[in-house]
């Protein structure tokens, strides 16, 4: 579906730079270097295909991913790196563990759409907001911390679990949230049927899945028609609408394509995030953003 003609497209990249609690220190080799609050960590970023430009750099590393089959792989690690530890990005506060897919369960890329977020919820007291593939919850912290009123879903128990205990870092937070383990496309199926009604909506996400109850999810097959009963849920006089991805082949425009279903946004930013440091700038993942 195109844009409608009142749709104004912008194209725009997000350079994420460096904040309290994180950083990109150098990249390159197929390697990204990243200090996470107190520690630096040395991960697989296939993107980074020019040289390292600062190898002596990569000494500070507490630990080293690898990746094997299937997505899975194992940390190497030096003394004394822990299990978890706290770390803060734009007034959000995690605790960063090392899980068996390389993930920490911070994504810097996505911060920098929070205090746009932010700026548009301050106006209007009480607004609700949907975050769909919520993972550990930054966007629903940061959406909370502007006052809204938040429900947060993923398929997964215990990264609600680990969701909610960012929050008690993060507290006092003004909004209330609602942690839902929940398959997103029939939750976003089954508010729609209710008439429940959304402020906000973002959506971020895999590229393959498996919902609560083994559901499986595509994202070249599902992310249109789950956009599409997203454009259900939008209240009558709605802000914003936020799709990320990082699924090769899904690019800007495909998801500013997306969004110029959600009804009658007067417009669209869409653009690649990139981690910014003292190097070269590494691409992230793709965004899109609608406005009302």
């Amino acid at each position: 579906m195109p844009a409608p003609p009142h749709v104004h497209l912008g194209a725009m990249d997000l350079e994420i730079g460096a904040f309290d609690g994180w950083e990109i220190i150098d990249s390159g080799d197929g390697r990204k270097l990243e200090r996470f609050g107190a520690h630096v960590l040395d991960r697989p970023c296939p993107q980074a295909i020019w040289p390292k430009r600062w190898p002596d750099r990569w000494t500070a590393a507490v630990a080293e991913f690898q990746r094997g089959e299937g997505g899975q792989g194992e940390w190497t690690r030096a003394g004394g790196a822990p299990d978890a530890w706290p770390a803060t990005l734009s007034a959000v506060r995690f605790e960063v563990r090392l899980t068996g897919f390389g993930n920490v369960g911070v994504f810097p890329e996505h911060a920098a759409h929070w205090p746009w977020m932010q700026g548009l919820l301050r106006g209007l007291p009480g607004a609700r907001v949907l975050n769909l593939f919520a993972y550990t919850g930054g966007a629903t912290l940061a959406c909370a911390g502007a006052g809204a009123d938040v429900t947060h879903v993923d398929s997964a128990r215990s990264v609600n679990g680990w969701a909610a205990g960012n929050a008690s870092l993060s507290a006092p937070i003004p909004g209330p949230i609602r942690y839902l383990a929940e398959d997103a496309v029939k939750f976003a199926k089954r508010e729609a049927r209710r008439g429940r009604k959304y402020h906000g909506i973002i959506i971020d996400p895999p590229t393959f899945g498996r919902g609560a109850q083994g559901e499986v999810w595509k994202i070249e097959r599902d992310l249109w028609p789950l956009v599409e009963t997203c454009a259900q849920l939008l209240a009558d006089a709605p802000l914003f609408t936020v799709l990320t991805a990082h699924s090769p082949g899904i690019t800007p425009r495909v998801l500013a394509a997306a969004l110029a279903a959600l009804g009658e946004p007067r417009r669209i930013d869409s653009g690649e995030m990139l981690l910014v440091g003292e190097g070269q700038a590494v691409p992230a993942g793709a965004y899109a953003r609608a406005v009302f």
